[in-house]
């Protein structure tokens, strides 16, 4: 690509807060041309419209020096004018899936005739700009992970900006930030995978009908600008000493409650003093105050670390509550005291210091219960903006209120989730605002579209979740704003969201309702990657069909621009998950397009930290030390079933940079020490320390599975040194981590040298699937398996079981291996689950976290092993097993993507005999292994 266009942006500076910026360019065609070309990329995201009709959004997720582009073939343009416009959303701050870079906008539309350039458009000065005032920029984020909610109002900005009538002659010209090549965005790279799916899906059903009335005051502070200023990044582990400070004023001695609500996942004290008495709460907790007349001191401690240092107060009196900061003479709301200590601590391989120094100004400022004595720690304060605090959080009004009455959900109110041109008419309640639950009948990730009739002013807030329990119970995942609040103008009208969100359930609730509106329909236009439905399983055991379904259903709705971990409550690329993913994404889709784009951009981590990195590219930099090793084992798994040589070729690089930082890493001992997130399972393992025993030996597994790549690429000398290596660290791990009185592997060696006492199944299993165990031990570890011991700490996550499946079909202990699966997920579908859960009540209470978590569907990978037998026994399925076994079944039959195309497969017990059908590409070089009294089929020749 030839870059002419200039990056171009508007006057807000570089990293505006949650903007939403219009670009306009009219022009003229007046000669012939026989194709036109739009190349575009904005940071951070964008939607184009030509002459009004959205044609694209983009671009896809990257790291910043290497962005990426769209391009768009205009078939659309018409002689005379027209106008493209692009809306622009900057974050201004870094999310677990982009690191901020700066606003900007870059585009140009190449004219061709006969091959060559006749005539361009190019994004400069002439372009005209405008800030979009219907995105409120006062929102907050949508977890600690994503960027912020959206909340609309439709008549605070000319809805008709991109059509070719509107009149932007008030508008300002752009401004010129430099040509193709400047920073951060050093080169372009072109779209590497297709474009993603707009597929239109309506409810099933509208569950219930309420009138409900919210708590009446709400704030949503960001105190990461005012405690940590300048820092635009994700990172975790951001701990704090400090206060947010406001006073609150009443008219006369009143009762009412108070919530104070952090990240679930924060370790904040979660206590605030008014007037000097002090509260202790919990996420979701009223607590009950007395304010008195007049002015209350409302002191908050927000000591703590976090992920995301933003926490949520919401006040519930008879009358509203005037909310203003101490000191203050203009309308600003809170104050922020400190910090009095900050720093952020990465997790990078090196030791961190953990211990937090107590300031004293800090524990002095605990007690204070008056104006006068928080005088003396004026020169602490700091003035949190009110664009920093959120009074738009549909979470907190959907969650804390109170449920006023129930209607019954007359045929009517269904109309709003028919395809047909029915609709739900609406009046105002006589108490409170109105309330519908609405069912998806499944998760999807995606764009929410509607289409109402309103008087203007009225407010439409979505609030999006994955799970009910059976009595009701909403699973709201406290910090998972999954929200939208869309404020309408006069009129009929439709809105389609910009920010893709998973969810099943839907909680509409309707206010500022004055007359009537309609609701003419609702849907989600699910937005994954693109692929063909090609992977299948079916059998006799019903059960067994309905995890498939929902296996496989996960590994789709977790399948985006990169494999993401959930679609709901991060969206991230986690580098280990995708190692699994990636293999059960082999068994259902075969999108190898989307595999290598993932093992490309985790490669490149690499040269911003010791290691590949948890999940990229993100404005969190960590390393979580297995998913750095299980990229290499994962890119040793896409050539075997790819065969893709110029990948390896291409990433190997990266590949002997993190062999070499691995041994950097390596002790006197011989063994891999590092000070990193040591996890494995969400299980009470002992691995929060710097020598971990299953880390050990995955890196052996990885290093051999390396010195494989490296001997395919000729590179003779490296195999050896990997070779050499993993046998070196395998001897370290027999002599220091096996402990021959209690005949296992132990957990990890602590800092003073003393072995774990901590005996899991995990580590072992993780020694035995790398055959670092062998002889006896093996043996040992192989019982432990079948029959795991009850003093042992148990598999705590899917992640985990797909490995543990791994063992058991290597130990041919199917039977095990269906019972596990019938008993862990046969739970899920008894809770009318959709989508395989990340784990098991991972937040207090709740069933999981995520509810629809790719690391998860091990099942899609277990039946194409165990059932349909199918693996390649060459690079890129040139020559395949093929091993059916109905394991008890009558009948069983499904289809596994390969290069070539796909497999097909049927086995059926006709008593007497098997019958076995298998019909696969003719170029396939076929190893069929059947079952004893078979006769075999393929493509209706007679072998057996």
């Amino acid at each position: 690509m030839d870059w002419k266009a200039n990056w171009i942006w508007d006057l807000s500076g570089e990293h505006p807060r949650n903007q939403w910026t219009c670009f306009r360019r009219t022009f003229t065609i007046t000669s012939e041309y026989e194709s036109a070309i739009l190349s575009i990329s904005a940071d951070t995201k964008y939607v184009v419209y030509l002459n009004g009709e959205q044609i694209g959004s983009g671009p896809v997720r990257g790291w910043t020096t290497e962005w990426y582009y769209d391009q768009y073939e205009l078939n659309r343009l018409k002689k005379g004018v027209n106008v493209i416009a692009v809306l622009v959303n900057h974050y201004g701050m870094g999310t677990m899936h982009y690191i901020e870079g700066r606003g900007g906008l870059l585009a140009q539309i190449d004219f061709y005739n006969q091959g060559e350039v006749i005539g361009q458009l190019l994004t400069n000065e002439k372009w005209k700009t405008a800030i979009h005032d219907g995105f409120i920029k006062e929102s907050v984020k949508m977890s600690n992970c994503l960027s912020w909610a959206e909340v609309y109002d439709a008549n605070l900005f000319n809805g008709e900006w991109e059509q070719l009538s509107f009149d932007d002659t008030e508008w300002a010209n752009a401004e010129i930030i430099g040509p193709y090549g400047i920073e951060p965005w050093r080169t372009l790279n072109p779209r590497d995978i297709p474009h993603l799916t707009n597929e239109p899906i309506i409810p099933k059903s509208v569950l219930s009908l309420k009138a409900v009335r919210p708590i009446s005051q709400h704030f949503s502070i960001d105190l990461k600008p005012t405690f940590f200023p300048g820092e635009l990044d994700c990172n975790s582990g951001k701990i704090i000493q400090g206060y947010l400070v406001t006073e609150l004023h009443s008219n006369e001695d009143v009762d009412g409650v108070i919530t104070l609500t952090f990240d679930a996942h924060a370790e904040a004290k979660r206590e605030f003093t008014i007037n000097g008495i002090e509260y202790k709460t919990q996420n979701g907790t009223y607590e009950k105050v007395n304010l008195r007349k007049g002015t209350n001191l409302l002191i908050v401690d927000v000591g703590g670390s976090f992920h995301e240092p933003t926490i949520h107060l919401a006040f519930d009196f008879p009358e509203e509550i005037k909310v203003t900061a101490p000191f203050s003479e203009d309308h600003t709301r809170f104050l922020g005291f400190g910090p009095f200590y900050s720093t952020t601590l990465l997790q990078l391989g090196k030791p961190i210091e953990w211990s937090i120094p107590l300031e004293n100004e800090y524990l002095q400022m605990k007690h204070l219960s008056s104006l006068s004595e928080l005088e003396p720690f004026k020169m602490w304060a700091k003035t949190i903006p009110n664009e920093h605090v959120c009074t738009d959080n549909v979470s907190l009004l959907s969650i804390f209120k109170d449920e006023l009455r129930t209607f019954p959900v007359g045929f009517q109110h269904q109309n709003m989730v028919l395809p047909n041109q029915s609709f739900t008419k609406v009046n105002p309640m006589e108490r409170g605002d109105t309330e519908y639950l609405i069912d998806f009948g499944k998760e999807y990730l995606g764009h929410i579209e509607f289409e109402v009739e309103a008087a203007e002013g009225t407010i439409f807030d979505f609030f999006l979740f994955e799970s009910i329990h059976q009595d009701g119970r909403i699973e709201h995942t406290f910090s998972l704003n999954n929200s939208l609040r869309y404020i309408t103008r006069n009129g009929r009208q439709v809105y389609r969201s910009f920010i893709p969100r998973g969810f099943r359930y839907m909680l509409l609730t309707i206010r500022n309702l004055k007359t009537s509106c309609k609701i003419f329909n609702i849907k989600v236009d699910v937005t994954t990657f693109p692929t063909g439905n090609v992977g299948s399983f079916s059998s006799s055991d019903y059960l067994l069909n309905k995890i498939w379904e929902i296996s496989k259903h996960t590994v789709r709705m977790c399948a985006q621009d990169t494999i993401i971990d959930c679609p709901a409550y991060e969206q991230a690329l986690w580098t280990g998950d995708s190692y699994n993913i990636s293999l059960m994404n082999y068994y259902t889709f075969g999108n190898y397009d989307l595999v290598k784009r993932c093992l490309r951009l985790i490669s490149k981590s690499v040269y911003r930290s010791p290691l590949p990195e948890s999940h990229v590219p993100s404005g969190w930099q960590n390393v979580l030390t297995a998913w750095s090793i299980l990229w290499m084992k994962a890119c040793r798994e896409y050539y075997r079933f790819t065969g893709d040589l110029a990948f390896i070729q291409e990433i190997y690089p990266e590949l002997k940079l993190t062999v070499q930082r691995f041994q950097e890493f390596i002790n006197k001992e011989g063994l891999l020490e590092i000070s990193a997130w040591n996890m494995l399972d969400w299980a009470p393992m002992d691995t929060e320390q710097t020598i971990v025993t299953h880390q050990n030996a995955l890196l052996v597994d990885a290093l051999k599975q390396t010195a494989y790549l490296a001997s395919v690429l000729g590179k003779n000398e490296d195999e050896v040194a990997f070779i050499t290596f993993a046998h070196q660290l395998k001897e370290a791990i027999n002599q220091n981590l096996w402990d021959e009185e209690g005949k296992v592997f132990v957990d990890s060696i602590h800092d003073d040298g003393t072995p774990s006492k901590t005996r899991s199944i995990q580590t072992n299993l993780m020694v035995y699937l790398t055959n670092c165990a062998e002889g006896e031990r093996r043996e040992v570890i192989e019982k432990y398996l079948v029959d795991p011991p009850e003093s042992f700490v148990q598999i705590k996550s899917p992640f985990v079981l797909f490995f543990y499946y791994q063992a058991l079909m290597e130990l041919r202990k199917n039977d095990i291996v269906l019972e596990n699966i019938k008993d862990i997920y046969g739970y899920m579908l008894e809770n009318d689950a959709t989508t395989c859960w990340e784990g098991w009540e991972l937040i207090e209470g709740d069933f999981s976290r995520s509810h629809c978590h790719a690391w998860s569907a091990a099942p899609t990978y277990v039946f194409g092993v165990l059932f349909l037998g199918v693996k390649p026994l060459e690079p890129g399925f040139t020559k395949v097993a093929v091993s059916p076994n109905l394991n008890g079944l009558k009948w069983i039959k499904g289809s596994v993507p390969i290069p070539q195309g796909k497999i097909d497969i049927y086995c059926k017990d006709l008593g007497e005999y098997i019958d076995l059908q298998i019909t696969l590409p003719e170029e396939i070089d076929v190893q069929i292994v059947a079952p004893e009294k078979t006769r075999v089929l393929v493509n209706g020749k007679k072998i057996g």
